[in-house]
């Protein structure tokens, strides 16, 4: 009997190690995200921009498109929509908005990114201002997804 718990237990580690030997993702710190939107060109219309005016990230830089394509665009007491955040030059990043107007605060989360927005996690607390520019803060981090990485890409040769 205790030969079947010692195999068990050296299974159990073996395995427990294996899994932990998995080079699934790692992630960066979070990080401060600040980005003003001028939506003076949103319509309601789907899909319908507005542009990164100010931004903290150097991979959003001014003048990046934010694509709002609904389901809810021009309802008079608040925003549902999805959005893709277009950076230019293949860099963009996909999420979810919703804003309440009465209120004027809402909230953005982006989970997905291509090229350098690659692994781009991010949520922010939206607000507008006087002037009528939107104004994202919050946090993000760039995530790591290992088995997308070549290892042997960076080496010298």
């Amino acid at each position: 009997m205790r030969s079947i718990q010692r195999v068990a237990a050296i299974t159990g580690a073996i395995l427990a190690a294996a899994v932990l030997a998995l080079p699934v993702s790692a992630s960066s710190p979070s990080h401060p995200l600040h980005a003003t939107k001028d939506c003076s060109t949103f319509t309601g219309v789907a899909p319908s921009p507005c542009t990164i005016a100010a931004s903290n990230i150097g991979a959003i830089p001014v003048g990046a498109k934010v694509w709002y394509t609904g389901p809810v665009l021009t309802n008079a007491y608040f925003l549902s929509s999805n959005v893709e955040l277009d950076a230019g030059h293949g860099n963009s990043a996909s999420g979810y908005c919703i804003f309440e107007a009465r209120t004027s605060t809402g909230m953005c989360t982006f989970w997905e990114g291509t090229g350098r927005l690659a692994g781009f996690h991010a949520i922010a607390h939206v607000t507008i201002d006087a002037v009528g520019l939107f104004h994202w803060d919050g946090t993000y981090y760039l995530e790591e997804i290992a088995h997308l990485r070549c290892r042997y890409c960076m080496q010298p040769r």
